[in-house]
């Protein structure tokens, strides 16, 4: 085995001769995951901050649903108000115009 080992080029193995620089380097790239971690936590959304945004949307569509409901039913109201404003209108337009020309005749001596 040891033959096989004293046969391959040095820099075949090299890295395995090498250890403490590759503990440093590791070491090094584990702090800068260490930050990089923290800055993730410290300004990402987690689980529970989606879950909240959740609920509030979900109480957001709800409160708009009512909302739409009720203004639906406020223009239905005045739109059955304006269509008997606008029979009443258009009623006594017709009776005033039948009226009013029997009335001067009636009132007024030719």
């Amino acid at each position: 085995m040891s033959a096989i080992f004293d046969d391959e080029k040095p820099e075949a193995y090299h890295w395995r001769m090498n250890t403490e620089t590759r503990i440093d380097k590791l070491e090094a790239d584990e702090a800068g995951q260490t930050a990089d971690l923290a800055l993730i936590k410290a300004n990402y959304a987690t689980k529970n901050d989606i879950t909240e945004l959740k609920i509030m949307f979900a109480r957001l569509e709800n409160l708009f649903s009512e909302t739409k409901v009720e203004l639906k039913a406020d223009i239905k109201v005045q739109i059955a108000e304006a269509k008997t404003s606008i029979i009443l209108w258009t009623v006594t337009a017709v009776f005033l115009a039948q009226l009013l020309p029997a009335l001067v005749k009636l009132l007024l001596p030719s």
